[in-house]
């Protein structure tokens, strides 16, 4: 089903894109940061603006609403995310490891990697547990005293917890992005930000163009999906044909001919189901055809 496209008046804070913008102010996003970590941050620096990072040309990069580092070298990457996707534990997993990878360079020192937090904040349960709040750190199974201490932290925030387990402050900002409704002087400057930027006319052209590539690599994903379903189609008509003829006792050349086929099709499909008798598990030879094809 094809994604219904926000118009960039509508856009709300738990919107990424809106979000991104909202936070590049440097005291609003260190006052973010604040609320959520319980401490004191210093003067923070913008390494990018929804920055796509790369670990090589042949994996999947990634692109952040807001990533900077503070005055102590701590680096934050942190992201709004208003959609259950099923899948931010291994997204936070891997994002953390991109952001190491960008983080230093090759035969640098491990001891070179910045202490970072990666923080999701979701307009539902991640975990299901009600909380506010869920902290992850590295910990010895055997003896949870024991912290690894690779300096990497994750922070999943939950827009609709239950439990009395955050103070009052990060509570009113977690019910700000719920209801759209702000209740004290900081949540009242994210929505006048919010209103403000809504009038950028860069921000909504450069939002449109998000817009546009983004509907341009779905229909490419979507295109590829029936083509390489189709592929399966044929090949699996045609090789469960080739398996009646090579229980028959028939030659690939004659197989061919049979079939009214391409002998070097034939003959490479043949070459496969037959390896595979006399079960001839049609999944494993789809598995090895469409592998090699």
């Amino acid at each position: 089903m094809e994604r219904k496209r926000k118009k960039y008046e509508e856009l709300t804070i738990t919107d990424d894109f809106m979000f991104g913008k909202v936070m590049r102010h440097p005291g609003r996003c260190r006052r973010l940061l604040e609320l959520i970590l319980g401490i004191r941050i210093r003067e923070v620096t913008f390494l990018d603006d929804q920055n796509t990072l790369n670990p090589d040309y042949t994996a999947r990069g990634i692109r952040l609403d807001v990533y900077l580092e503070d005055a102590d070298n701590t680096v934050y990457n942190v992201e709004m995310q208003a959609k259950n996707t099923g899948d931010l534990s291994e997204r936070s997993r891997y994002y953390q490891s991109v952001i190491d990878i960008n983080m230093i360079e090759k035969g640098t020192s491990y001891r070179k990697l910045k202490k970072s937090y990666i923080i999701f904040i979701c307009t539902f349960d991640p975990f299901g547990g009600g909380r506010h709040i869920y902290h992850f750190e590295n910990l010895c199974r055997e003896d949870p005293a024991i912290r690894l201490k690779d300096g990497t932290e994750k922070v999943f925030l939950n827009t609709k917890g239950t439990r009395d387990d955050v103070g009052e402050d990060l509570r009113r900002l977690l019910e700000y992005f719920e209801s759209m409704v702000p209740r004290d002087a900081y949540t009242r400057e994210l929505e006048d930000a919010v209103a403000e930027a809504r009038e950028h006319t860069e921000w909504r052209r450069e939002y449109m163009k998000l817009e546009a590539w983004e509907q341009r690599i779905r229909l490419e994903e979507r295109e590829e999906g029936i083509a390489e379903g189709e592929l399966k189609g044929e090949t699996a008509k045609l090789a469960s044909l080739i398996s009646r003829k090579i229980k028959k006792g028939k030659t690939p050349e004659e197989t061919a001919e049979d079939l009214d086929e391409d002998i070097g099709e034939v003959r490479r499909i043949y070459d496969v189901v037959a390896r595979h008798c006399p079960d001839y598990d049609m999944e494993k030879i789809l598995a090895e055809l469409l592998d090699k094809s």
